[in-house]
């Protein structure tokens, strides 16, 4: 057993957690400030988004340096003083890796694109024009071709899934495996205790002369032709035996966005030098309306969720992972808007929001909260389209703004759906910037209030249950103990978790009106966490609209 089979995970987004030195922009600093208050949470690894040297045009996952902190958020010292005070506290820390790609800015591919005879050639991908244009007419995530040239008059053209400043790594060089092993090794040795892996499931490229044949776009984003491809799992298998040499306990989170569950297994095969876990937009359980939407894409479409694809999608998950490895539990992270507000749900309701967190991380697999998701906080509001900067957002106001679709309309669209709504200050008290800094932070807007200062005494806030389900989750049952998800009316949602000697029945009502529930087994239950007043009368749990318990034997269960 490894020590992240036990993790919670808590995720920051550093430029956004605490500010130390009043300039705006969280740090590591101000991280180190809070260390206390993580501790308290009830979480036992922290995952920090990228905090290397970066331009930041795309929030520091374009490096240039993978060796030193970004002065924006610190020095290597503090660095240093993190891990020390982290782990003093028994707080594990994860670093965010981007291996797909680095900045245009890295000395790798400065000296690529003016040495001619550079090393460092072979370190991306290259090929030459046809006919004028691209080699082929794949398109980016970040919009337009996957090419572009370093010089107008060049023949050659470097390959970008992403924005065309973060040119793709080749993977086929042994070199590059080596390199970033390297880079890793480096952060082991400074006391990191893991990495998620950016984008891995991109290293491998399927034939660059094959055009994609949907003809409905200029340049067609087809994942067909990078993602998931067998080569990925060899690429992976160099560089994580490298990593387990250094230190076999490092945790590997692999960010695998469009994996199904039977590609997750494969990515963590166990002695396989694969990844520990993976995260997949595919296990998570939305459903998309596609109707009515016109011209919006996927990504911007308003979610509702549905109660039989949530329960259909983590039976699907825990079955095919049961014994392999455990499925990721988040409702959010900083890829997109906040759940609060992307779900269409009434989460003005506490006991909803009590409800998803109990629903969503006593199930078997490991929590990866997002910072502010304890106190409920909402994404930010903003007042003005221009407000949006990333590609994505301003490609889609272009596109609406020429289909005659109303300014407002597609502010609150943005509001409720981008990810840099998810990215504002954290939400410590209820001063005039939420006690982030006392300078404007780098990303504000309106925001709602909720704040730890107000919840942190209240023992009936949102604030404290996340305390007391972690306390619960962390115990043997809710951890390690089997899953089984139980056939109920189609608004309730009832899982059972067991060990030898222990048993644990989680109890949902995902609706607005009052439910009753028979209890399944014979035995002395007590009410371990619950967000309303609960008695079991002749084996019958009364709840509340949107009720949630945590029902336990007299196993030992805390």
């Amino acid at each position: 057993m490894k020590w992240y089979d036990n993790a919670i995970i808590y995720q920051i987004y550093p430029k956004s957690f605490q500010d130390s030195n009043d300039d705006g922009i969280g740090d590591l600093p101000g991280i180190i400030q809070r260390l206390d208050y993580i501790k308290q949470l009830g979480v036992n690894t922290i995952w920090l988004n990228p905090i290397f040297v970066s331009p930041q045009v795309d929030n520091g996952y374009d490096v240039s340096n993978y060796f030193a902190i970004d002065p924006s958020l610190g020095t290597i010292d503090d660095f240093e003083k993190l891990m020390t005070e982290a782990h003093s506290r028994n707080l594990h820390v994860i670093l965010d890796l981007p291996i797909n790609h680095t900045s245009d800015q890295h000395p790798w591919f400065t000296d690529a694109i003016n040495n001619k005879n550079s090393i460092f050639k072979d370190y991306y991908i290259w090929d030459k024009q046809v006919d004028g244009h691209e080699p082929n007419n794949w398109g980016s995530f970040f919009g337009g071709s996957v090419w572009s040239k370093v010089h107008p008059d060049s023949e050659y053209y470097y390959f970008h899934l992403f924005d065309k400043k973060m040119p793709d790594l080749n993977w086929k060089n042994v070199e590059v495996q080596k390199s970033m092993a390297d880079i890793a090794k480096f952060w082991i040795e400074k006391g990191v205790d893991g990495f998620r892996l950016d984008a891995f499931i991109h290293m491998a490229k399927a034939n660059l002369k094959q055009m994609a044949l949907d003809d409905s776009e200029k340049y067609p984003v087809d994942d067909t032709f990078f993602a998931n491809l067998p080569e990925v799992k060899k690429y992976l298998g160099g560089f994580v035996s490298q990593i387990k040499e250094e230190n076999s306990d490092i945790f590997l989170l692999g960010e695998a966005a469009s994996a199904n569950v039977y590609q997750a297994a494969e990515y963590t095969q166990p002695d396989e030098n694969g990844c520990d876990m993976v995260v997949s937009s595919d296990n998570f359980g939305e459903v998309y309306d596609d109707k009515n939407f016109g011209d919006i894409p996927k990504f911007f479409r308003p979610r509702q969720i549905s109660l039989d694809r949530f329960k259909n999608t983590f039976v699907k998950w825990e079955s095919v992972l049961a014994n392999t490895s455990f499925p990721a539990l988040t409702w959010g992270n900083h890829d997109i808007s906040r759940f609060v507000d992307r779900l269409k749900l009434p989460t003005d309701d506490i006991k909803l929001k009590k409800s998803l967190a109990m629903m969503m991380f006593l199930q078997r697999g490991i929590p990866i909260i997002y910072y502010g998701e304890e106190i409920g906080q909402h994404g930010l509001k903003y007042e003005n389209l221009s407000d949006f900067d990333d590609q994505r957002a301003v490609d889609l106001i272009k596109n609406l703004r020429s289909k005659k679709v109303p300014d407002k309309q597609i502010l609150e669209l943005l509001n409720d759906q981008d990810e840099m709504t998810a990215r504002g200050p954290f939400q410590w008290d209820n001063s005039e910037y939420v006690g982030f800094s006392h300078a404007k932070p780098w990303n504000w807007a309106e925001h709602s209030h909720d704040n730890v200062y107000q919840e942190l005494p209240d023992t009936d806030s949102l604030l404290n249950f996340y305390q007391r389900l972690l306390r619960l989750k962390s115990n043997d049952c809710f951890t390690l103990g089997d899953y089984r998800l139980l056939a109920t009316d189609k608004k309730m949602f009832v899982f059972e978790r067991t060990t030898n000697d222990k048993y644990g029945l989680v109890i949902i009502n995902f609706s607005d009106e009052e439910k009753d529930y028979q209890l399944p087994v014979k035995m002395s239950l007590r009410t371990a966490l619950s967000n309303q007043k609960i008695k079991i009368v002749n084996g019958q749990v009364h709840l509340d609209a949107w009720g949630c318990c945590a029902l336990v034997n007299d196993g030992g269960i805390d």
